[in-house]
């Protein structure tokens, strides 16, 4: 018969936090009292009575001394009553009841009618009653929920250990009785955690034992959730309640237990259990000390792991025999359902079956690592100190060394860095006797490369846009990450602009889209472009000039064969020489000069070349032209001639 306890069970962080400052007052001088039990545990009220802190119903029991706040809280006026008797007072409300509270009296404050979605007895919902100035109205049900009046404003808190499914059915229902509807999810996730592990246990067993205090609301809905999913549950107290009978044929039983039972009672539960299966004799396989088995984890602790090897009951592995080095959680190192070796360590001692995965794995160790060295196979490590030269790495439970040549592709100086990270390695050099295994990371990474190398050269085409990020910044361009390997886009191509320097446009880190330009899988060489991702804005800019139009520019440079003549930010064209002037120029600083404003005609704009033929002759005769429409229009003037006028304009001087 197999035992098996649920990976979430007994103490919450609040109920835990509770007990733990009931202890600390106990070798305190004055008489101390919890005022109501402390938590709904008889056993733990006995443990805490035997050691000097009694339990008192109201503040008028006790005279003097100090008064313990339990975990379910209570109202402001317990406190303003004990401070005016005198007493001490040692808060040990659960945060999350804390929050409740405070919740209540916010809403309350704010003129919502204030919901308790919770159980009406319970000491926690009268406390966050209380603080709520006791005007809110406590809904345990459905059908209470369904016979409350349409409210203007509506405000729900809940009992920290209300049932999750129960709640969300009725804030449905509480949605429609409202226009203003706020919601304080006060339920604590540990509740949640611990039913739905009792519930996946319940499905794989055939008996459920839920312990925990009969006067512990959360308790017995524990067991109502694992009888409700069909598992035969029986809800005890201690380990002395547990009879023979119950467990006749039957091959699995869970444990779990509600919030207020402590560890010490699910151990000694646990204990009986296994002098129980011992009694039994279900016919198990035998083991032996120093035996090295396969087994599945079943369930998973912070401090230590429950493993079926097929015996009797669950082995346990300690968080110290777990791994080299010791994880600060177990669940760091293994998952529910993993297939691990153990070492059996201790068998039906006081401690019940110890298994060592630690063991296990350094006597296979060796085996596994020569195997690696002869295929040139892959293991995995983790990164455990940085040292002269090198790194210290656990591989399978021994110690290894990784050159600090062998760590990265390029030398780094840096190798604290690295400490507590996971590496795949290569061995490169493994000594039994000597107990040495030299590791390499490098070669792997280098091997990696070559395999993403391959297959992005293989589906790179001239022309893919792609996104990537630029990894290093040279002079000449910038290097981009498209996916496991670098390609270069030149300062040409990093900017339809003119670049300065390749820091103007981009910096390391910077996701990017470029164009694929050029591929040479033989060089290893893949060109980009991040301008040709995006429209050339000049483009945009031309098309606020048109063929014909007459357009005020500036001169920005001469050249031998014209002048070129910027007509917007980053528009630029050339009037050549022949069209400076009607007369001959063989220098175009003979009629204009840098900086100087003119007036040019826009010839031709060639968007493929990107570029523009300006005209100052025809922007001159354009302007004549014009002002010779408007004199036949207007001038009446007797006996002056059209020649006397215009005749210039028809005129070429050679």
């Amino acid at each position: 018969m197999k035992t098996i306890v649920a990976q979430h069970r007994g103490f919450c962080y609040g109920v835990k936090r509770a007990v733990e400052m009931a202890q600390g007052c106990i070798h305190c001088a004055v008489p101390t009292y919890t005022l109501g039990p402390i938590i709904h545990n008889p056993q733990m009220v006995g443990r805490l009575a035997a050691k000097g802190i009694g339990m008192a119903n109201t503040l008028e029991e006790i005279a003097r001394g100090t008064v313990i706040i339990r975990s379910h809280g209570v109202g402001p006026d317990i406190y303003q009553a004990a401070q005016a008797r005198g007493l001490q007072i040692v808060d040990a409300t659960c945060p999350h009841v804390q929050k409740a509270q405070q919740a209540a009296k916010k809403l309350a404050g704010q003129g919502y009618h204030v919901v308790i979605i919770g159980e009406k007895r319970h000491p926690e919902v009268k406390s966050i009653f209380e603080w709520s100035g006791n005007k809110a109205q406590i809904i345990e049900t459905v059908d209470e929920a369904r016979e409350l009046p349409f409210q203007e404003r509506l405000g729900a808190v809940a009992q920290t250990t209300f049932a999750g499914d129960a709640f969300q059915a009725i804030v449905e229902v509480l949605a429609t009785k409202t226009n203003d509807f706020k919601i304080e999810r006060t339920i604590c996730t540990a509740t949640d955690l611990r039913q739905q592990a009792a519930l996946a246990l319940a499905a794989k067993v055939d008996i459920m034992l839920v312990i925990g205090g009969r006067n512990s609301a959360n308790t017995t809905h524990l067991a109502d959730l694992c009888l409700q999913a069909g598992c035969k549950t029986y809800h005890i107290e201690t380990a002395e309640e547990l009879q023979q009978e119950w467990f006749a044929d039957v091959e699995a039983v869970g444990i779990t237990a509600g919030a207020s039972t402590p560890d010490w009672l699910i151990e000694e539960v646990y204990d009986k259990m296994q002098e129980m299966n011992q009694f039994m004799g279900d016919g198990v396989k035998e083991i032996n000390v120093g035996d090295i088995l396969q087994g599945k984890v079943v369930s998973i602790r912070p401090d230590e792991v429950f493993v079926d090897i097929g015996y009797k009951a669950e082995g346990v592995v300690p968080i110290g025999e777990l791994a080299y080095p010791v994880p600060e959680d177990t669940a760091d190192v293994v998952a529910e359902g993993d297939l691990i070796e153990v070492y059996v360590n201790e068998i039906d001692g006081k401690n019940g079956l110890i298994l060592s995965k630690i063991k296990a794995d350094r006597i296979v160790a060796w085996d596994k690592l020569e195997t690696a060295l002869a295929q040139n196979a892959v293991v995995e490590g983790k990164v455990t100190e940085a040292v002269k030269g090198g790194l210290r790495v656990a591989v399978y439970g021994v110690r290894g060394f990784i050159p600090a040549s062998h760590i990265e592709l390029r030398y780094t100086e840096d190798l604290a860095q690295f400490v507590g990270q996971n590496f795949l390695l290569t061995p490169i050099e493994v000594d039994r006797v000597k107990q040495r295994a030299v590791l390499s990371r490098k070669l792997v990474l280098e091997a990696e490369q070559r395999q993403k190398e391959q297959e992005i050269f293989a589906r790179l085409a001239v022309d893919d846009v792609l996104s990537g990020t630029v990894t290093r910044i040279a002079d000449y361009g910038a290097f981009i990450d498209i996916g496991g390997i670098d390609g270069l886009a030149h300062i040409s191509d990093l900017a339809w602009e003119r670049v300065k320097t390749p820091h103007d446009v981009v910096s390391v880190g910077d996701e990017v889209k470029v164009v694929v330009t050029k591929v040479d899988p033989q060089a290893r060489r893949i060109s980009l472009s991040l301008k040709q991702a995006t429209r050339d804005p000049w483009l945009d800019r031309v098309d606020q000039f048109t063929t014909g139009s007459i357009v005020k520019g500036k001169v920005t440079k001469i050249t031998n064969f014209g002048a070129f003549v910027e007509l917007a930010k980053g528009i630029e064209g050339l009037v050549r020489l022949a069209e400076l002037a009607e007369k001959r120029v063989s220098k175009a600083e003979e009629i204009v000069s840098v900086g100087q404003q003119v007036n040019v005609k826009i010839m031709e704009i060639d968007k493929a070349a990107k570029r523009i033929a300006l005209s100052m002759i025809k922007a001159s005769q354009d302007a004549e032209r014009a002002e010779y429409q408007e004199f036949l229009t207007k001038n009446t003037e007797v006996g002056l001639t059209l020649g006397d006028q215009f005749g210039h304009l028809f005129k070429r001087e050679d």
